[in-house]
């Protein structure tokens, strides 16, 4: 929507009205010299009408330059339909939207891009049961995420491998870019994995081995075998989830199927290219075979977070969505709670109860 960036102003010297407005990160601006006229022989209700004539021609000239190149691709993206690119330009529309009187349009259009099943990627059908390929560009919201100093010392180490992995395999040098996570349930593994690939650019493809294991038990090695065929041709960060399902020590558990499945997987990660950024995640890093931990070029644990990292994970949360709220009341709360999972659902929560009452927002654990 085109706004008023400032109101055309009579100059003293050079009699000439000035104006300019804005869209976006466009604007246009010019000055009515065709129309000076001799401010001493004009009355006010002659200048007035004057006035009006030079918003008039300035929102015309505004409207004839009309589509910015973010509008052009989205309308070429839709002729060539491309939902992904489409979905990219709405969301650059969308950020770049400052009119108040659209805010709850956008607010509802960035919800419904922000849902992680509307920007999946279409997979072959023998991946589909167990392989997810989600484009994040679109649907993470780094304004609702919480980066803690140690989860962005790792980020940038996984960066810097990235920024240099052609370099590396002109030298000859094979890296994988891997990474073990581990930790408590809910501490934001897999969020943390969202963002890297959001980061970069790039897909995030998700595994969760434990669902593998539970719906394709006997031929599991072989279906994992062609995720990796299937990854391994395409940059992505490539999240290997509950990786202790299938990653026991060989001898300590089951010797057979288990024991193949592990030597299975430690051949794939050793097949995969430099291009492609692993991330593995576990609660039960004590249960993994030592010969896959060691397919992970850095380890880490994500830890729970600390008081003020809970209280910054939910005021950055609540300012995003625009939901007021008593700083004494999330003090309080971030005082006892440390998941980053339980505490956006808690958020989430006390959003819902805030509108379906009508009062003001409380964050408390939900029952």
């Amino acid at each position: 929507m085109w706004r008023q960036k400032s109101p055309p102003s009579l100059e003293a010297d050079s009699q000439i009205y000035q104006f300019q407005y804005t869209f976006g990160e466009h604007s246009v601006s010019g000055s009515t010299s065709a129309f000076q006229a001799d401010r001493a022989g004009s009355s006010p209700a002659a200048r007035s009408t004057m006035k009006e004539r030079f918003y008039s021609i300035s929102e015309r000239r505004c409207f004839e330059i009309g589509l910015n190149e973010n509008v052009k691709g989205l309308m070429r993206s839709v002729a060539n339909n491309d939902l992904q690119k489409a979905k990219a330009y709405t969301r650059v529309l969308i950020e770049n939207e400052k009119s108040e009187s659209n805010k709850g349009f956008c607010n509802a259009i960035r919800t419904k891009l922000e849902v992680s099943s509307a920007n999946l990627l279409e997979l072959p059908a023998d991946l589909r049961t167990f392989l997810e390929m989600e484009d994040v560009s679109v649907s993470f919201n780094e304004k609702r995420y919480h980066l803690t100093d140690r989860e962005r010392a790792v980020y940038e180490k996984i960066n810097a491998a990235d920024e240099v992995n052609n370099r590396l395999s002109e030298m000859g040098i094979r890296h994988l870019n891997s990474t073990l996570l581990y930790g408590e349930s809910g501490t934001g593994k897999t969020s943390f994995g969202r963002y890297v690939a959001y980061k970069l650019g790039i897909p995030f493809a998700y595994l969760n081995f434990a669902h593998c294991i539970s719906s394709l038990l006997g031929t599991t090695a072989k279906n994992i075998a062609n995720v990796f065929d299937y990854v391994k041709k395409r940059r992505c960060v490539f999240m290997l989830d509950e990786i202790d399902a299938i990653g026991l020590r060989r001898g300590k558990e089951d010797v057979g199927e288990m024991s193949r499945i592990v030597i299975g997987l430690m051949q794939s990660l050793d097949l995969l290219e430099n291009g492609v950024v692993v991330i593995g995640a576990t609660n039960r890093p004590d249960v993994i075979d030592e010969a896959l931990i060691r397919r992970f070029s850095l380890k880490h644990e994500v830890k729970t977070l600390t008081d003020h990292e809970t209280l910054q994970l939910a005021t950055m949360f609540l300012d995003d969505v625009g939901v007021a709220y008593e700083e004494g009341n999330v003090l309080d709360y971030a005082k006892s709670h440390d998941k980053q999972a339980e505490i956006v659902n808690d958020i989430v929560f006390g959003i819902i109860e805030m509108l379906k009452s009508g009062k003001g927002f409380e964050l408390k654990t939900m029952e």
